[in-house]
């Protein structure tokens, strides 16, 4: 029986999409600078793209990598409860904490950006997490921390 080698490139491809082309997907992206897009749908997986030109048209193509750098901060959840200026914060689907943004020092205009940018400073920062949990009562703070171990 012949051995028969296996090319996975093109299933990297599939399962890390990596380039769009431009004219497909031109109404779901936003700019954020002169040749920078993101799509609207708050993709956090694939947050930046750079538009390029190639001989048979326009692509988008990914800046980040598919080695699961997104999967850390996946366990960490935003969520903006607009009509009161509050942030609730969950670890793995539970809800660990809520506070007020304008404790926080953040403007109410700044709210809509939050979820795109905390839970990747939560996954990366110990000290945030810290301070977070600190906003918990003693009892509460204890309660999480032992199902959560790893906050520590």
């Amino acid at each position: 029986m012949p051995k028969f080698s296996v090319d996975y490139s093109g299933l990297e491809n599939k399962i890390y999409k990596k380039a769009y082309r431009l004219a497909d997907v031109k109404d779901q992206l936003e700019t954020v600078a002169f040749d920078i897009v993101r799509f609207k749908d708050h993709d956090h997986g694939a947050d930046l793209w750079q538009v390029q030109s190639a001989d048979d048209g326009d692509y988008i193509v990914a800046l980040y990598n598919g080695d699961g750098e997104e999967k850390t901060a996946a366990i960490w959840n935003v969520t903006v409860m607009k009509t009161g200026g509050d942030l609730q914060v969950s670890y793995k689907g539970d809800p660990i904490v809520r506070v007020a943004a304008s404790r926080l020092g953040i403007p109410f205009a700044e709210l809509n950006r939050i979820p795109d940018y905390l839970p990747t400073k939560l996954a990366e920062n110990k000290k945030l997490v810290k301070a977070l949990l600190n906003e918990l009562s003693a009892s509460a703070k204890n309660e999480v921390l032992k199902k959560y171990p790893e906050l520590v």
